[in-house]
């Protein structure tokens, strides 16, 4: 059975810039259009439109990400089982909202999930340790 001769090699692409992606092509496009779109943006805001000042606004001044205020309360830190009960306690209270409380335990967590982490690897590094003292004294 014979291959079919083609003009590539095998391995090489034919096409090896790759197909144009449509993101660069409507980013051309829009870029074409933005005159307009402000002229057009910019009209509508002096007849009234408050669509269009909704538009011009949001591009003048975007919405900031949210951000969790502070919370104060008493948060018992002997470990971290204790800082967790601390947390949820608050907010059964009313002193922290849930979300912000949801925020403040995952962090218990993933500190929780550091401290598990570098105590395993003090816990290999030991292992390591005892094994090589084993092989000095077998040699």
């Amino acid at each position: 059975m014979s291959k079919h001769p083609t003009r590539w090699q095998k391995g090489q692409s034919g096409n090896p810039s790759g197909r144009p992606s449509k993101g660069a092509e409507i980013r051309r496009n829009l870029m074409d259009m933005t005159p307009q779109a402000i002229k057009a943006i910019l009209s509508g805001i002096e007849s009234g439109d408050a669509t269009c000042l909704k538009i011009w606004a949001d591009r003048c001044d975007p919405v900031s990400k949210s951000t969790i205020q502070p919370v104060e309360f008493l948060c018992d830190t002997t470990d971290l089982s204790s800082a967790a009960l601390s947390v949820v306690s608050a907010i059964s209270q009313g002193l922290v909202p849930p979300d912000v409380g949801t925020v403040i335990l995952k962090g218990i967590a993933d500190a929780s999930k550091i401290i598990e982490v570098e105590s395993l690897q003090r816990e290999v590094e030991a292992l390591k340790e005892a094994m090589e003292e084993i092989k000095n004294d077998n040699s």
